[in-house]
């Protein structure tokens, strides 16, 4: 099976390179820094290194704070961070330290991993949430380099797709170390596609908390927004989604409510733009720096990076990628700056934090984006039972902290396993 995955490989390999060429045509830095994905690279040579891969923003977010720590614990290595894709690459930008370098992760063929891993030499290699790429994983195990699966997560729905291909996926991850799931349910998944050695430390997510300069910009998006207006974020929307959100907005809100409607995708802000205008609705775009005039009841948060400071500006968040079989995104950004979530039914990607998060009165779980719109207008109406789901948001995070001193702390006890230097 991993013969016939490498034959594959080569032969889709002229699709990856015209899919990326496709992708740069709406994000131009797609093209930018292409020989890495060929395993091209001039790594830093001073310290050993430790290899850390996040695959896109939502990864390299959660990674951010254990960063930190691994510099701290680990003065003696400088750290790689891979990623696969040009948001993962703007968000790691955040990585200011000259210790941390940044690449992109080369395509899952033998050639290109093996002049990866022989020009960085790293002793370690750390996979955020699961990110499971034989060639990748078996040349790590050739050359000695023990993998460590951090903050991991296996959706039902993954999983089934694992085991489709279970001859492949067991050998594959049986070249891991070592596994920390955020779950008991994650765990359980995990074994059922070979994982071994799997330590439950919980979600390190829990552990991210706004900067200071973060709540700042949100004050400043208050007043940009309107301090006096009532305000609802859809965050991290998909294809799909941001016409029945706007729709939904318009007919039910008061017209002193102003959506602020942020796609998942840089892509994608033209388009959402565009969809907008079509409605007839005047709208203003975050990019612009301009005040949103009081007749305007759409703004397009067409920035990337500041998804903290939009909540904080916020009176509720509408969660995307929930309204649409896309799996839902992130709710703790929002809930730990203490302000209370909707989602849609499509949530298998998070579903233990909003099942957790319902039972907590802090997430609700509505079934189409009139409900959302109706559950916006109940929250809003009830100045007393909001501050209530404030604090309750807070504390809901705050009760779940703890991963990232675990995952410190349990790396510490294998670094007698990494690589010699």
């Amino acid at each position: 099976m991993f013969f016939l995955y490498q034959i594959l490989g080569w032969i889709l390999l002229p699709i990856a390179i015209l899919r990326v060429f496709v992708r740069s045509r709406t994000e131009p830095s797609y093209r930018n820094n292409l020989s890495e994905r060929f395993g091209l690279l001039k790594p830093k040579k001073d310290k050993p290194v430790i290899w850390l891969h996040a695959v896109s923003v939502g990864e390299m977010l959660a990674c951010q704070q254990l960063v930190d720590h691994l510099e701290s614990r680990f003065k003696e290595f400088n750290i790689l961070i891979t990623c696969t894709t040009p948001g993962g690459r703007e968000t790691a930008k955040q990585f200011t330290s000259p210790r941390v370098s940044v690449a992109y992760l080369p395509f899952d063929i033998n050639l290109f991993i093996s002049t990866f891993i022989r020009r960085t030499k790293p002793v370690c290699l750390l996979v955020m949430e699961t990110e499971i790429w034989p060639t990748l994983y078996a040349k790590c195990s050739k050359y000695e380099v023990p993998i460590f699966m951090l903050n991991a997560r296996l959706s039902e729905k993954s999983m089934h797709g694992y085991l489709k291909l279970k001859g492949l996926s067991q050998q594959t991850i049986g070249c891991v170390s070592g596994i920390l799931a955020q779950t008991e349910n994650d765990a359980a998944r995990l074994r059922r596609i070979g994982g071994k050695d799997i330590l439950v430390t919980g979600n390190l997510k829990f552990d991210r908390r706004a900067t200071s300069k973060q709540l700042k910009l949100g004050e400043y998006f208050r007043e940009l927004f309107g301090d006096k207006r009532r305000i609802v974020v859809a965050a991290s929307t998909h294809e799909g989604e941001e016409a029945a959100i706007i729709d939904s907005f318009m007919s039910q809100c008061a017209t002193d409510c102003l959506l602020v409607l942020i796609p998942r995708h840089a892509r994608r802000f033209p388009i959402v733009m565009e969809l907008i205008q079509n409605r007839g609705l005047k709208a203003v775009k975050r990019s612009s720096g301009q005040p949103v005039p009081a007749d305007c009841q759409v703004v397009l948060g067409d920035s990337m990076g500041e998804m903290y400071s939009y909540y904080s500006c916020s009176d509720v968040v509408i969660m995307g990628g929930s309204f649409v079989s896309i799996g839902g995104q992130n709710p703790l950004e929002a809930l730990s700056v203490g302000k209370p979530v909707i989602t849609g039914p499509h949530t298998f990607n998070f579903s233990d934090i909003i099942e957790k998060g319902v039972s907590s009165g802090v997430i609700s779980a509505v079934k189409n984006s009139n409900m959302a719109m109706s559950s916006v207008n109940e929250l809003m109406s009830n100045r007393d039972a909001t501050s209530i789901k404030k604090a309750a948001a807070m504390r809901f995070v705050n009760e779940n902290v703890g991963a990232l001193l675990k995952t410190i702390n349990y790396l510490e006890t294998q670094r007698k396993t990494w690589r010699a230097k």
